[in-house]
């Protein structure tokens, strides 16, 4: 009766924040730790062999994004559609499980034990179970909204779903590796699994969420404000092609699905630069993060059709997808609203300040730098299969990793201290994401 208990501690800490700051902290640790792990599997040379690599992939996907993202939504749900939580205590507690099935889980892979990565897998879907529950009862209470908070309720119900769908066909595939299931179930698995969990359910999301976003962290609007929908239609349309073709075995279905990802991912991409370009926030590191997030977007889908054609690029698409294009936007929104939650922490939620005030800008571009290199020269590595470049992108991501947690830890002391005055436009911009 541990793991309750200490859930429900943890949902009291994190009660009064819009956003759970213990989920963020877990996400960022998962982050850090992704690095060494990387930097251990490049040293061996065993980077997407066997599983040790799913154990890095899955504290990525699962540790770093997806906690970070469930913690956020935590705040957005209510904020987007206008419905107020059911059972967000409940909700906030469950991730506490959720990190005690994902260290199960990340690792069972690691030590390669097949029975373990079942135990783990299933805390982390049972975990996931209660979260969604919650989620679910709030958002159909806004299905009855007006127009828009209905469509985004709508939207949000679908990227979960696609959570819960990605994480049922693990907990298959676990039980499969385990000896409880058919070992069939390990066969036509993977590439959908790996499709829900990434595209359904991260990237749709991410696309969502950030038409939001985008707004605060550069001060500007799209001009095409309905190429989020066309585009994460697209994402959804492929995703299910996709899908279809590779249970059934059919190529054709797997192109057309790729091929509509692709198209999907150009459209975004184009909307989100176009909208940066005309950026009036002063605070520029976010924006720069964005920008980079969307081209790995394109870069790692790329990457992902050359897969599909033939060439030995899965783990490097994996790679650019889950490091370039979603790390790469967390990083930038942690910069963003990872700041304003401390600052509101400090100093109150009617706390205006803005995270440039807070943060050492200096440490914040030293920590881009170095995730841009990491991302390109991993991506690079995996491609050319070169394992000592590997090792170079782990350290620099390792760099780029401590530089945002001195500079978060310097926000936090400045927070404390007393808020300076702050001009009409940043205090309109920020008031918009709250």
């Amino acid at each position: 009766m541990l793991v309750p208990k200490w859930g429900n501690a943890v949902a009291r800490l994190s009660q009064r924040y819009w956003i759970p700051p213990a989920g963020l902290a877990a996400g960022s640790l998962a982050h850090g730790v992704s690095w060494l792990l990387l930097l251990v599997l490049s040293l061996r040379g065993s980077i997407g062999i066997g599983l040790p690599s799913l154990a890095w992939v899955h504290l990525v996907a699962l540790g770093w994004l997806t906690m970070t993202a469930l913690a956020v939504l935590v705040h957005v749900i209510p904020t987007f559609t206008e419905a107020p939580w059911k059972g967000e205590r409940l909700a906030r507690a469950s991730l506490a499980v959720y990190a005690v099935g994902l260290f199960a889980l990340v690792s069972a892979f690691w030590t390669g034990s097949p029975a373990s990565v079942a135990f783990g897998a299933a805390l982390v879907v049972i975990a996931l179970s209660i979260y969604l529950t919650s989620a679910t009862r709030t958002l159909a209470t806004a299905f009855a909204h007006a127009r828009v908070e209905a469509a985004i309720a709508r939207a949000l119900a679908i990227t979960l779903t696609c959570l819960l769908v990605a994480a049922l066909l693990g907990v298959a595939m676990a039980w499969a590796l385990a000896g409880w299931m058919p070992a069939r179930a390990l066969g036509s698995l993977p590439p959908v699994h790996a499709a829900f969990g990434t595209i359904g359910w991260l990237t749709v999301l991410v696309m969502g969420v950030s038409t939001r976003t985008i707004r605060p962290i550069s001060g500007a609007r799209s001009r095409w404000p309905r190429v989020h929908i066309v585009s994460g239609t697209l994402e959804i349309v492929g995703l299910v092609a996709f899908a279809t073709g590779s249970m059934f075995d059919v190529p054709s279905f797997r192109w057309i699905g790729a091929i509509t990802i692709f198209v999907g991912a150009l459209a975004y991409a184009g909307d989100v630069i176009d909208t940066l370009s005309r950026a009036r926030v002063a605070h520029r590191p976010p924006q720069a993060f964005v920008g980079t997030a969307a081209i790995w977007l394109v870069v790692g889908i790329v990457l992902a059709i050359g897969t599909l054609g033939g060439a030995p690029w899965a783990m490097a698409a994996t790679f650019v997808l889950l490091v370039g294009w979603l790390g790469q936007m967390v990083n930038g929104h942690i910069y963003h609203i990872g700041i304003r939650l401390i600052a509101t922490i400090a100093r109150g939620d009617d706390d205006e300040t803005s995270p440039r005030e807070l943060l050492a800008t200096p440490l914040t571009w030293l920590s881009f730098a170095a995730f841009q290199i990491a991302v390109a020269l991993g991506g690079t590595s995996l491609v050319l299969a070169a394992p000592e470049l590997l090792a170079v992108a782990a350290l620099a991501g390792l760099l780029g990793w401590i530089a945002m947690m001195v500079n978060i830890a310097l926000a936090i002391g400045r927070a404390a201290r007393a808020p300076a005055t702050q001009d009409p436009l940043t205090i309109s911009l920020l008031s918009g994401l709250r």
